[in-house]
């Protein structure tokens, strides 16, 4: 008796209720130097003399019926010149009308040039301020930190902050390190010994902070492909074995020393603009990302810059 097989009454279909898909689940650029509008492209910071602001030089004991001594400081200016980041992604017609649900194609491809805007953010970000020969103070000597007998990640940091605040008269209020560098920090035994009778297992973010006396404990995930399209991926971390103290309000602000800042065009969330518009002539709509941006270092002495440090 003729019977019909299982491969002709079933066609195998996609789940609509789960996918695989790979994004970073983290960016830190405009978490370690805020954001500033910029109302044009390129322009100039303002900076006030750190020499004058800091000399002593008002009368110590001013002689009755003659003058306070005359002083002033001076002015110079910062340059800065944003690069624009695009990126766009076609949708063709054919393409979302036969696509199931679970694609969504239109919410996915603007996820996707958003991606690859803050990608190409956080690697500027690294490259300005994860770098030696950038800050006031560079430290390639220290022992490094994965080092748990010789090591001193508390000290170090103590001498990093001690260092900065003579400097700007700001006690550093931030540690930026990658993650190789988190996870020695994390099982470090002086740090564990902190916590001993309030826990066990490695030290939370807060913790961490805590034990080296820092306000703002960052750490950088994101990693890249370095390989080129339609090449096996071969990834890579953009924050590595560094680690930079400095002192950044949370907010800009006038008169700060902070270390750095990401200057933007517009007034989109995070600086980033997103449009989507027709090209007819390949049946297709287009979305697309585009940011105006530059992470501006704006205080080199408000830096304390470990490299290597594991």
């Amino acid at each position: 008796m003729a019977e019909p097989t299982l491969g002709q009454v079933f066609i195998e279909q996609a789940l609509q209720d789960a996918a695989v898909g790979y994004r970073n689940s983290r960016f830190i650029a405009q978490l370690v130097a805020p954001r500033v509008r910029a109302p044009k492209d390129s322009g100039k910071i303002f900076v006030f003399d750190k020499a004058a602001w800091f000399r002593d030089g008002a009368d110590v004991d001013r002689a009755p019926g003659t003058r306070a001594p005359r002083d002033g400081y001076t002015v110079s200016t910062l340059s800065y010149a944003l690069n624009e980041m695009a990126q766009a992604h076609p949708i063709p017609d054919r393409i979302a009308q036969t696509s199931d649900s679970v694609i969504r194609n239109y919410t996915r491809g603007v996820d996707f040039c958003l991606d690859r805007i803050n990608l190409r953010l956080e690697r500027h970000a690294a490259a300005a301020i994860h770098v030696t020969g950038v800050w006031g103070t560079d430290n390639t000597s220290a022992t490094d930190w994965d080092d748990f007998s010789n090591g001193d990640p508390a000290l170090d940091i103590l001498t990093a902050k001690r260092t900065v605040e003579v400097a700007i008269g700001r006690v550093p209020n931030t540690l930026v390190v990658g993650r190789i560098v988190d996870d020695s920090l994390r099982i470090h035994p002086d740090g564990l010994d902190r916590f001993k009778h309030t826990r066990t297992g490695i030290m939370t973010d807060e913790e961490i902070a805590q034990w080296l006396g820092i306000e703002r404990y960052i750490v950088g995930t994101a990693s890249r492909n370095t390989a080129d399209e339609g090449a096996t991926a071969s990834m890579s971390p953009i924050w590595d074995d560094d680690a930079l103290v400095c002192y950044v309000p949370t907010a800009p602000s006038l008169d700060e020393p902070a270390a750095c800042y990401t200057l933007t065009q517009g007034e989109m969330e995070q600086g980033i603009e997103t449009k989507r518009y027709r090209e007819e002539a390949e049946a297709q709509d287009v979305v697309e990302a585009m940011m105006r941006a530059q992470v501006l270092v704006t205080a080199s002495d408000a830096g304390y810059f470990f490299s290597d440090i594991v």
